[in-house]
């Protein structure tokens, strides 16, 4: 079905959303968002890091209860809504990391799925061939490519007779062959009269799959088009306009100490979603790493902190560093601040003096007993440092707001006084002041000499705080910015590929 032969009446909508608010904290996520996607239609929503599309998708599919608006789907406005009824109002959302069981089999995984409903092997077999692609449904779920467990997801959503499909980010770890595969099934599923919202940063995606696109930017709606009306620069120019970039840039930026040697070099490091990377950051020196979701980098941060296996150099130091460990890195002055602090970054059961102190045991105990005064002393700097709530040691870190529970991850990882710190994406999720807190942190930390790598998706954040700026796309380096080429359009238009070189 082609974009010009959708029928964009809101009456006979799968889905429709109006009005549409949720705030957490205070602090407004979605900001009255109108959005409907058609029987057959393919409808692209892209957004910055923060912008609001995880959070509209998890109110679409009864994830979260928005504050104010409605949902309709089928034309019927749906109260109360939740997985269970997003369910059973045929809404299927395929995540960007396919939820299967593992050990057991293609089979096993779908007919569990069902919540209920009855599916044989011969029904299930029925729905693999009409996407036709070949898969055991015998064979372990943990042992298939990542294209063919999104296609289980799809076999899910089928099996459920879906009626409206969200797609997370699903070409993330796909190959271009396997790419092409996922279209194909897609534009199969909306002939079918399926109506299809597609979340992805990849603008030749959206202009080669889908009818329309909307953009949003801090919670709201700020373009919506057909894709045929539309233009990849339009769409990058809605998600980052250029008149933030009078909002960048303002903060005296710290320098590279000279004739210091490098704290960190990677050379030709190639690892899961990247390839071939190469880079140095000096002492006293913020190298931002810029990108959209998808393009390698938090994959990098893990291979250089010893969490993810990768072939080629890495040299801290100068010295070659072999054997890579989360442990070791401490140990050898090499910090990191994973991007989710929920499942990574901080104990939410433990207090703020058990996070704080939990990098550098070694150094506060004796005989295998913590020295309560060292503990403290830990906490009580990182308290001052990062203006953290006061008096709240003993608090429990799951109680905390999101801007002090980022500020506790990040003093767990300046506790061991590293020479190199990789931080990434430091305020997502923080509210002003906090991050207000951090960059002023980071900027403190670099004039003192320490590196610091700052990997973000928010370009404001990577204009106003780096010496210099590396642009990652599609798993490699596609541009180095430096001094007055730090710009925010230099920054996003070499992120979303508009055009072909950043700088050489």
């Amino acid at each position: 079905m082609s974009a010009t032969s959708i029928d964009h009446d809101r009456r006979h909508a799968v889905a429709v959303v109006e009005g549409l608010w949720k705030s957490y904290g205070g602090i407004p996520v979605l900001k009255g968002v109108d959005i409907d996607v058609q029987p057959g239609e393919i409808h692209a929503l892209v957004g910055g890091n923060g912008a609001g599309k995880s959070t509209l998708m998890k109110a679409i599919t009864g994830v979260v209860t928005p504050d104010a608006g409605r949902i309709l789907i089928g034309g019927n406005e749906v109260r109360n809504l939740s997985p269970r009824a997003a369910h059973a109002n045929a809404v299927y959302m395929v995540p960007q990391e396919p939820q299967l069981f593992p050990n057991l089999s293609v089979l096993e995984n779908v007919v569990l799925s069902l919540g209920g409903r009855r599916a044989g092997r011969r029904r299930v077999q029925e729905v693999v061939d009409s996407l036709a692609h070949p898969i055991d449904l015998d064979a372990r779920a943990g042992e298939l490519s990542i294209s063919d467990q999104q296609l289980v997801e799809i076999v899910r959503g089928i099996l459920r007779d879906a009626r409206l499909l969200i797609v997370d980010e699903p070409t993330a770890a796909l190959t271009a062959r396997e790419v092409d595969q996922l279209f194909e099934r897609l534009r199969s599923l909306a002939a079918s009269g399926v109506g299809i919202f597609y979340v992805s940063h990849r603008m030749s995606e959206i202009f080669a799959l889908c009818h329309r696109v909307t953009v949003l930017r801090d919670g709201a709606m700020v373009l919506q088009e057909r894709t045929a009306d539309t233009s990849v620069d339009e769409l990058v120019r809605a998600m980052v306009p250029d008149s933030v970039a009078e909002r960048a840039g303002g903060r005296p930026k710290p320098a590279a100490r000279p004739g210091a040697g490098a704290a960190l070099e990677l050379r030709g490091l190639t690892g899961q979603g990247f390839r071939d990377v190469s880079l140095l950051v000096l002492p006293g020196e913020v190298l931002g790493i810029a990108g959209v979701v998808g393009t390698g980098r938090t994959e990098l941060a893990e291979t250089v902190f010893g969490l993810r296996p990768g072939t080629g150099t890495v040299l801290l130091g100068g010295e070659e560093y072999t054997g890579r460990s989360a442990r070791r890195s401490l140990a050898r002055g090499l910090s990191y601040v994973p991007e989710d602090r929920h499942a990574h970054g901080v104990f939410l059961v433990g207090t703020i003096v058990d996070n704080c102190s939990s990098t550098v045991l070694d150094r506060i105990s004796r005989g295998g007993l913590i020295r309560t005064e060292l503990d403290h002393a830990v906490t009580d700097r990182f308290a001052r440092d990062l203006a953290l709530q006061q008096g709240s040691r003993t608090r429990k870190v799951g109680n905390l707001s999101g801007g002090n529970q980022q500020k506790v991850s990040l003093a767990k990882a300046l506790a061991p006084e590293p020479k190199v710190i990789i931080l990434d994406e430091p305020s997502r999720g923080v509210d002003v002041a906090a991050r207000a807190d951090l960059y002023r942190l980071v900027t403190q930390l670099a004039a003192g000499g320490l590196a610091v790598v700052l990997i973000s998706s928010d370009f404001e954040e990577i204009v106003e705080l780096s010496t210099r700026v590396l642009v990652m796309r599609d798993g490699r380096v596609a541009g180095e910015l430096t001094g007055p080429e730090i710009t925010l359009p230099a920054v996003r238009d070499g992120a979303f590929g508009t055009i072909e070189e950043v700088a050489s």
